[in-house]
């Protein structure tokens, strides 16, 4: 719960966005990365710099750092910066797409101490390999391969985005996940940001939010792994809160969790746009920022507004995920807890009333129609 953690802003959770440079373009990524991206990084010494300046003014061992991108294996010298990561005493992991994940990548990650690996697969073969590359299954599969070959003991989990063509094979999903001996799976509705944003086709509408979070439940609930849990996205209201997750959803950026984007910029997360940004490392000390700055996360009496002013579960949400807002007081893209309501009052609406008949007609050859079949992907 957020109580308390606003005035007491213990930094648990660090993310350092070493690239937005990528080897993928997946067709809905949310933060438009591309292998063109040539815009400013900070240099790898700067980066071991600031590793060693975070731990110097907190405890490194009680905040979890996430190395992202882009594709952070693209990024010159980063087994430099895990290593960094190990002196200084920090538990830190990776999210990364597999491709470059080889033998000998995976004998320098089990070296450099990193404990916790997401790699990202979508749905089966040919989608997945349509919505993020050529190529995409198998090298995760070949990723996961080479990790156990090195020895690796840390966590390992599969990411799925779900867009709407993926919804009717997450079984098979699953399947797969649970062939490659991976018990973690977690699953992310995408986003209407980035690439998504121009992209209505992929993004799932309230009955489908309402089917993947019907799966997710079963699933947590039949035993077999992978057990797969819902991403940190929005509250979901009390049939599916701890239910699809362990924990109740309150987006912390700014509260527990920091983040430092590829050019320097110090903000929180890095799907937050320009607008969230608090400092810069040039002229900034991260410590200095995170105890003196983050107003905007951590007062957030600004996104009670539009939907959220009479919100009934305002405390429990306390205004969603703040990357769906392009800056503070802008509307939000999208809330799922209201997207569940919609499809609750639709289908209280289509119910019989008391006494109506409901026995199902059949046509009049008097053979039941067969049930229709679920589209196939596009």
């Amino acid at each position: 719960m957020l109580d308390g953690l606003e005035h007491e802003r213990p930094l648990r959770y660090l993310f350092l966005e070493v690239t937005r440079r990528c080897n993928l373009a997946c067709a809905y990524c949310g933060s438009s990365c591309s292998p063109a991206d040539a815009s400013h990084e900070l240099t790898m010494a700067e980066w071991r710099d600031l590793v060693r300046q975070v731990a110097s003014d907190f405890n490194p061992r009680r905040v979890m750092v996430a190395v992202t991108g882009g594709e952070p294996l693209l990024r010159e010298g980063v087994f430099d910066l895990f290593r960094e990561l190990r002196r200084n005493g920090f538990p830190y992991g990776m999210v990364s797409n597999g491709r470059l994940l080889d033998d000998a990548a995976a004998r320098e990650l089990v070296r450099a101490g990193m404990g916790s690996i997401s790699l990202s697969m979508d749905a089966t073969p040919e989608l997945n390999d349509k919505l993020r590359g050529k190529g995409c299954t198998l090298a995760v599969g070949k990723a996961i391969g080479a990790l156990r070959k090195a020895g690796y003991r840390g966590k390992l989990e599969i990411i799925t985005t779900v867009t709407r063509p993926v919804i009717p094979l997450l079984p098979q999903v699953r399947r797969m996940v649970a062939e490659a001996r991976v018990p973690l799976w977690r699953l992310g509705m995408v986003m209407p940001i980035g690439r998504a944003a121009a992209r209505p086709d992929l993004v799932p509408g309230p009955d489908e939010v309402r089917t993947v979070l019907e799966f997710i439940r079963g699933c947590r609930a039949d035993g077999l792994l992978p057990s797969p849990e819902f991403c940190e996205e929005g509250y979901l209201g009390d049939r599916y809160e701890h239910h699809v997750r362990p924990f109740l959803a309150q987006c912390r950026a700014g509260i527990t969790t920091g983040g430092i984007l590829r050019d320097g910029s110090i903000g929180a997360c890095p799907e937050l746009g320009t607008a969230f940004v608090q400092g810069h490392v040039s002229r900034d000390r991260f410590r200095d920022v995170w105890y003196e700055r983050y107003g905007i996360f951590r007062d957030r009496s600004w996104a009670r507004t539009g939907a959220c002013t009479d919100c009934d579960s305002w405390d429990r949400c306390r205004g969603g995920a703040l990357h769906l807002r392009d800056r503070p007081g802008a509307e939000f893209l999208r809330c799922l807890y209201l997207m569940l309501e919609e499809t609750k009052a639709a289908k209280k609406k289509s119910a019989p009333k008391r006494g109506a008949a409901t026995k199902p007609r059949r046509p009049a050859s008097g053979k039941r129609r067969a049930a229709p079949q679920p589209e196939a992907p596009r």
